[in-house]
């Protein structure tokens, strides 16, 4: 129950059932999914670790609320750390990890072109797991993770624009290609293209919502 709860809580952040700093009430949880409050509790800790959610004291658990500041920060930190990893990848990588990247990938194509979004997302985590599973080193492999992770509500705000989205597919078959080949200047370049448009619609999506109100920290 306790991964299927984090794992169904996870997209509903993702995806806005829970609207970024909205509360989010134990009680409605444990009567929507059927769980133990102990169970809630674990799934909310979890996500809280994945910088999904926040308590706050006397408000309870919400979801994060990025300002477009801090969507700027995360991202100049995933650019450091997942260039840093494509430096550090022995090339070219080994034929059953492309092989299966371009397995992930075609699949992450498909499930784009049925607008099957949730798939989308799972599929794209997985992706670059395997990606920088190649890097050598495990601990900065593991915080590419959590930051991607903290992102997802970010990328997703690009989701259901169908340019960006073949754009998308088509960097990751460009990561492959790197991979495959002999050039880390080329898999760094292939690696810095593939981050940047998510921060800046998210930013586009936040002075909608708020105006000037986009220097809050």
């Amino acid at each position: 129950m306790h991964d299927t709860l984090t794992a169904d809580l996870e997209n509903d952040v993702i995806f806005g059932v829970y609207p970024p700093g909205s509360r989010i009430i134990e009680d409605r949880v444990m009567e929507r999914h059927g769980a133990k409050r102990h169970a809630v509790r674990n799934a909310f800790s979890e996500l809280e670790a994945r910088g999904l959610l926040i308590r706050r004291p006397n408000r309870g658990v919400e979801v994060v609320d990025f300002t477009p500041d801090e969507v700027d920060a995360l991202y100049d930190l995933r650019i450091i750390l997942e260039t840093a990893a494509a430096e550090r990848t022995a090339l070219p990588c080994d034929r059953d990890i492309t092989a299966r990247l371009d397995q992930i990938a075609h699949r992450h194509a498909q499930a784009v072109k049925d607008g099957d979004f949730r798939t989308v997302f799972w599929l794209n985590l997985e992706f670059h797991e395997v990606q920088y599973s190649c890097c050598g080193n495990p601990r900065l492999a593991e915080l590419i993770a959590n930051h991607a992770r903290a992102a997802q509500p970010i990328r997703v705000v690009k989701y259901e624009d169908a340019a960006h989205m073949e754009q998308v597919v088509n960097q990751h078959f460009n990561i492959i290609a790197a991979m495959r080949g002999t050039s880390q200047d080329a898999l760094v370049a292939a690696v810095r293209a593939h981050l940047p448009a998510s921060a800046e619609a998210y930013r586009t999506l936040y002075e909608r919502r708020f105006g000037s109100r986009v220097q809050m920290g």
